[in-house]
């Protein structure tokens, strides 16, 4: 309703109070009381005048109000209308100041008249939501103070609390409350928790496949043999599940079911599987075209290795060949029988030999990267391919029938018992507002009636948006309307998408940066002023993320119109401080380690920042206190940790720093259940519902509920032992009962022993009390019982951490009383859900205790830093590998692309990856990558005055030498390559190689430090080279501040400690690592071999590599390597049917069968002379082998592990047969050896540790004696005895 524009009629004041009063009644919070009350006076006093204090009603929304510095695209972004508004917000822009000046201005704006609950303003998290609607009362509380009389501000806060400002989720569950009866659902609907919903799911699923089992249907079968696990289903479990939680983010389910066989039904090159391939092998072949043109360059200079040319030219022949393929087939053609030519071993003294090494190593990358493509994608012929396809195709078609039904009868058992789920919000509120009808999207009349009700759409963190909400808020829209101006607002930075795993598609908005303009009905605005950070954190960022978003790679370029440029204007300051020329460098800090074990590591990193941290502090370095306006000294709560993942780091840090002395506080999400305070209680509710559990009763009764210490619970059952009935149980309870029983009967005089039983008496009495309350009571008053009554509350408030204990324990409080509201009730049924959710890792999230304005390191996860900022950010684990499992998972899910799987052939026990799952795993790759660019971008924008990386490396030099090389690399490309991008693998690939560029060429200023142990630390110039050493921590130059503030005087020195032989051991060691730790120190393969020989195969090597024809043109046959020689053989010996081959014919028959079966390519193939296997089936030891074959008594390629002095020992027998009731290990060599007695003692020196471990193995495992150890050299053509 409108107001008009001079009086106000009686019958407007009279809808406006009856409207208001409706809302003060039912809505509005008590404290808005008052507000409300004025309004009303104000619109009484209206009916009289007309005009208050003067002023007619509608200029009252007009203020006078206090100016805003803001900057001209922040203006645009607040101003512009009519039309849909993209605004990529950069790190630290303003966003949600913009977004919540933007309301402001349209709901104080008298030309329109809009009210506050007439827009919708989706934002990512409740808290966010809740934050925005406080910014927005506070700003009309300031206008109000200034105006007391102005009725539309009292109408905008009286209307705020009832206002669409909220999550998508809540938006939703708004849209079902009003509309219920549109989707037959019952109105008391109760929405329940993830634990409860997994558990629903997982025994529907149960019940679904036991369903399957029952009809017996033999593509089902086959669906189980090929995906299930070992002996049960569980593999097949978890794939439906993956489906059908991916199938859920779309906004037509079924119609996502069906469109996934599409990829499987069209046997063209125009499949869109088989094209995305296409296209990403031809982005990466132009990068590597472009690469070899320059390193025949490099080798046409003075100093250039002349002698590569030839190789290089062949080899860039071949790329332009591959480029001008015209189809997939042609491509996959020209890959397989592609060679390369071996680099000649010229020597020329002028050659620079980092030049040289250079041009060898870029060279090599190319190799590894045609090599993946032979091993992963072009395995068969394009018959071959389609053929996989189709087989694929029957087994996807079978796991989607499956997923269907499961994803139906779901949600039919939650209709049942009236609850929903966050995701059923989502889908329930679009059947509501939208129908499907022909392929066509057909809007609904509740639809029609929203979206001319809302005047605007506002989308923050829209990056973050997914399929299914997009269709949700255009249906909500007036852009869709007819005579309508667009009007949806959407906020975002596509550069700090992070949510990949949530199932967001940057895409959408990605789409949209790419297609709108500056002006039109879809308008982008930018907004790159950074308010936040120091000029040079800024540039430094500018620097790696220009030179490593490849559009072309990650969707997402990084161009001038996307620089981050500072804003906030920091004080100049005398004293020491990060804007000082000396301090304000971004550090990154190469951690040098040995070899060591992971969890070593994280160790030796976590030491090494508390140092850091311990420096930074005590140097008194100064950063700016916003809030203060002035410059003070760093504290620890200034400094943050951030990590990719916290599970299994942040525990460490926190160890580390607490070590140290240092304040540190971790908010992990996950370990819930592992903590001390909720196993206690979980083990008191477990002997509550069943006493007889000995686990859990000994645990308690050694906890605070028993007191019990080792000793007499061990008492306790040899007391219990002794005295029982010969009838009683033999169990810790029974046990427990009779001790209690001792006392009383007088049956001992022992002081100790009745002490012992008065405990045991106590304890029972508790127990039972507990157990008889727990049949009367609810599960929350037996747990509030046991946690507060019981004084355990206050217990473990006295321990270190109390605050965070109690507050675990509030929350186990809150889940109790939850759970009662769920559909499971009962102790038992409580027990078991816990037991599910620990099963499917559902955890509760540990407790929250307020530690904000301590005085303490965070650490924390890079996913819940964003939105936050901190003085000083540590980036820690910069060496950690990304993660690719999601490409390698059994099954992979794509959006596009759908479901992908291996084929799997039944009848020749096989499995070959599809072309199918070749292209999305390659997506999901450079999807992965992308996103971990993202998250640096996130990490390396919350730090306000100084960002410090941290990485641990094996090797610093050859570290910075590989990183040198990709620097100048970088530089000579200006972005780094779709080929290199594919190559990436952590943080510091991205990192180092613009680290260690000329200082030139970057904006920002980078430290690259050595951190070498011992306390030596070393700067790196920027061409990589070490700059000097000194023993202090360098943060920012302070380090004789530093190295002063942490000097400790030396301790005493401690007795020698003696170690434990077996401390320095790993814990599972492999046969050929004990072989190498006790064999001599030269261990390599041509270790044993004579000077002579080593000499011969040093010419042979050299000669292949001189020439310069290619392989393809002078008719030579591409070798494998030895490793996969041998490889090759073993596989041959693996399959061999020794019923075939028993002649050389058959022999050729047999491998030639393998061939044509998958279980060998052609290459292998063509490496194995069947003259060779020929001669070991005629060999004495063939026969016997032949024959145990005929009696099944034969293994081969026989995993083992089993434990040796101390150690677990793991590895594979290539062939082992019975004979006599006694064993014979055959273990086969391709090694080149010298011929004669020679050769023979030298493969009994090397494998002789080897069969012993074997031979151990066997007999550890089988209790039978090993009675033959023989070695089979396809090189001499005999067997050895060892």
């Amino acid at each position: 309703m409108k107001k008009s524009g001079t009086t106000e009629s009686s019958l407007f004041v009279s809808l406006e109070m009856r409207r208001l009063s409706f809302i003060l009644d039912a809505v509005l919070q008590k404290e808005r009381k008052s507000i409300c009350l004025r309004y009303l006076t104000i619109i009484r006093q209206s009916k009289k005048s007309g005009v208050i204090n003067g002023k007619r009603i509608r200029s009252m929304s007009s203020l006078m109000r206090m100016e805003r510095k803001w900057t001209p695209a922040q203006k645009s972004a607040i101003n512009t209308r009519d039309c849909n508004v993209l605004v990529s917000a950069a790190a630290g822009s303003g966003k949600t100041a913009v977004l919540v000046e933007r309301i402001i201005s349209m709901i104080t704006d008298p030309d329109k008249n809009i009210d506050i609950d007439r827009l919708v303003v989706v934002t990512f998290t409740k808290a966010a939501a809740a934050q925005m609607k406080d910014k927005i009362r506070k700003a009309l509380d300031s206008m109000l103070d200034e105006n007391p009389g102005d009725v539309n501000l009292l109408r905008q806060i009286t209307l705020l609390n009832n206002a669409q400002i909220t999550t998508i989720d809540s938006f939703c569950l708004w849209i079902i409350r009003n509309h219920f009866p549109e989707v037959n659902l019952d109105p008391g609907f109760r929405i329940m928790d993830e634990g409860e919903k997994k558990l629903i799911e997982n025994d529907v699923l149960e019940d679904v496949l036991e369903e399957f089992y029952a009809e017996a249907d033999e593509e089902f079968f086959n669906l189980v043999d090929a995906f299930g696990m070992g002996r049960d289903d569980s593999g097949l479990v978890s794939i439906i599940d993956k489906i059908y939680r991916f199938s859920r983010s779309n906004p037509w389910i079924d119609e996502w079911f069906d469109e996934c066989m599409l990829v499987y039904d069209d046997e063209t090159y125009d499949n869109p599987a088989i094209k995305e391939l296409y296209d990403s092998i031809k982005n990466a072949l132009l990068d590597y075209r472009d690469k070899y043109n320059r390193l025949v360059d490099i080798c046409s200079e003075p100093t250039g290795p002349a002698a590569y040319t030839g190789a290089l030219q062949s080899d860039l022949l071949g790329i332009n060949e591959m480029i001008n393929s015209q189809d997939f087939g042609e491509l996959g053609r020209r890959i397989r029988i592609f060679s390369f030519e071996a680099l000649s071993r010229k020597k020329d003294a002028g050659v620079d030999p980092d030049i040289k090494e250079y041009v060898k190593g870029q060279r090599k990358l190319f190799k590894d990267y045609i090599g993946r493509l032979n091993d992963k994608i072009f395995l068969k012929d394009d018959e071959g391919i389609f053929a996989d396809m189709q087989g694929a195709g029957i087994q996807i078609r079978t796991l989607l029938k499956v997923a269907k039904v499961y994803a139906k009868r779901v949600s039919e058992v939650k209709r049942e018992k009236g609850i929903i789920d966050f995701n059923d919000m989502e889908h329930l509120a679009l059947s509501i507002l939208v129908k499907k009808e022909d392929g066509k999207l057909v809007y609904t009349e509740t639809a029609d009636k929203l979206a001319n009700r809302f005047e605007e759409i506002l989308i923050d963190e829209y990056q973050d948006s997914n399929q299914l909400q997009e269709v949700i808020l255009n249906a909500v829209s007036k852009t869709r309307l007819s005579g309508e101006n667009n009007n949806i607002y959407m906020v975002g930075d596509v550069k700090q998408s992070i949510y990949k795993f949530r199932l967001a598609c940057p895409e959408l908005f990605i789409e949209k940066y790419d297609t709108y303009g500056e002006t039109g009905d879809n308008v982008r605005i930018e907004l790159q002023k950074n308010f936040r950070s120091r000029e040079n954190v800024l540039e430094c960022a500018n620097d790696v993320f220009s030179h490593i978003m490849n559009k072309n790679f990650s969707g997402i370029g990084y161009d001038d119109s996307v620089r981050l440029n500072a804003g906030f204007p920091y004080p100049e300051y005398s004293d020491s401080n990060y804007g000082d020329e000396a301090n304000k460098s971004t550090d990154v800090i190469l951690i040098s380690s040995e070899n060591e074990e992971e969890a070593t590591t994280r160790e030796l990193e976590a030491d090494r920042l508390a140092k850091l941290i311990e420096g930074i502090v005590a140097s008194g370095v100064n950063v700016y206190d916003s809030d203060e306006n002035i410059y003070r000294p760093a504290e620890y709560r200034d400094i943050v940790i951030l990590t990719r993942s916290v599970t299994g780091w942040a525990d460490t840090f926190a160890d580390a720093l607490m070590d140290r002395g240092i304040p540190a506080y971790t908010d992990s999400s996950t370990g819930y259940f592992s903590v001390r305070e909720i196993q206690v209680i979980l083990s008191m509710l477990t002997i509550v519902d069943n006493p007889v559990q000995e686990i859990s009763l000994a645990a308690a009764m050694m906890s605070y509920f028993g007191g019990f210490t080792a000793a007499e619970l061990g008492m306790v059952r040899k007391l219990g032992r002794e005295h029982a009935d010969k009838n009683t149980h033999n169990n810790l309870y029974e046990h427990l009962k009779v001790t209690a029983g001792l006392g009383e009967a007088d049956k001992i005089q022992e002081t100790d022993v009745k002490q012992l039983s008065g405990k045991c008496a106590l304890f029972l009495a508790k127990l039972t009390e507990y157990r008889d309350k727990s049949s009367v009571e609810s599960l929350y008053d037996l747990c509030w019982e046991m946690i507060y009554d019981s004084g355990y509350y206050d217990y473990v408030g006295t321990m270190p951490a109390g605050a965070q204990r109690q507050a675990n324990l509030n929350v186990l409080l809150e889940r109790a009383a939850g759970y009662g509201k769920s559909s499971y009730s009962g102790l038992f049924n409580f027990l078991r859900y816990i037991e599910r959710l620990k099963k499917f890792d559902e955890d509760f999230a540990e407790g929250a205790a307020s530690q904000d304005n301590e005085n303490l390191v965070r650490i924390m996860s890079i996913h819940k830093s964003k939105g936050l900022e901190f003085p000083i950010v540590i980036l820690a684990g910069a060496h950690k590998s990304i993660n690719f499992m999601d490409a390698t998972a059994p099954v992979l899910v794509d959006q596009n692309l759908g479901i992908a799987v291996d084929y799997v052939d039944l009848e020749r026990r096989t499995k070959t990856p599809t072309i199918i799952k070749g292209a999305m795993a390659r997506r999901i790759v450079r999807e992965s990558i992308a996103e971990e660019e993202r998250l640096l971008y996130v990490a390396m924008t919350r730090a306000r005055e100084k960002l410090i990386i941290t990485g641990v490396v094996k090797d610093a030099d050859k570290t910075l030498d590989k990183y040198r090389e990709s620097a100048e690399q970088l530089a000579a490309d200006g972005m780094l390559s779709f080929a290199d991008s594919e190559n990436i693998k952590n943080y510091l690939d991205m990192i180092m190689p613009v680290c260690l560029m000329d200082s030139d060429k970057l904006k920002g200023s980078f430290k690259v430090m050595v951190d070498a142990g011992e306390d030596s630390w070393a700067d790196v110039d920027e061409s990589g080279e070490m700059a000097g050493e000194a023993n202090a921590v360098r943060i920012g130059g302070l380090s004789d501040e530093i190295m002063e503030a942490v000097s400790y005087p030396l301790l005493e020195e401690l007795p020698e400690y003696v170690p434990d032989d077996n401390a320095a051991g790993r814990m599972k060691l492999t046969v050929s690592q004990l072989k190498a730790m006790q064999a001599d120190d030269d261990s390599e393969e041509n270790a044993y071999m004579d000077e002579s020989v080593k000499t011969a195969l040093k010419k042979k090597e050299c000669d292949e590599t001189n020439s310069i024809i290619p392989k393809f043109i002078s008719g030579e046959e591409v070798q494998l390597a030895a490793n996969e020689r041998g490889s090759a053989y073993h596989r041959v010996m693996e399959c061999l049917d020794y019923s075939v081959s028993v002649n050389l014919d058959g022999v050729k028959a047999d491998i030639n069968r393998m061939l044509e079966t998958g279980k060998m390519n052609e290459l292998q193939v063509k490496s194995v002379n069947p003259w060779d296997i020929y001669t070991f089936v005629q060999s004495d030891t063939g026969r016997r082998v032949a024959n145990a074959v005929n009696c099944g008594s034969v293994r081969r390629e026989q995993p083992f592990v089993f434990e040796y002095e101390g150690q677990l020992i793991q590895g594979i027998i290539d062939l082992c047969f019975e004979e006599d009731g006694e064993l014979v290990i055959v273990d086969y060599k391709t090694d080149r050896v010298m011929k004669g007695k020679a050769g023979e003692k030298e493969l009994v020196k090397r494998y002789a540790i080897q069969l012993d471990y074997y031979a151990k193995a066997l007999e550890q495992l089988t209790g039978k004696t090993v009675k033959e150890k023989i070695v089979y050299s396809f090189t001499l053509g005999k067997e050895i005895m060892c």
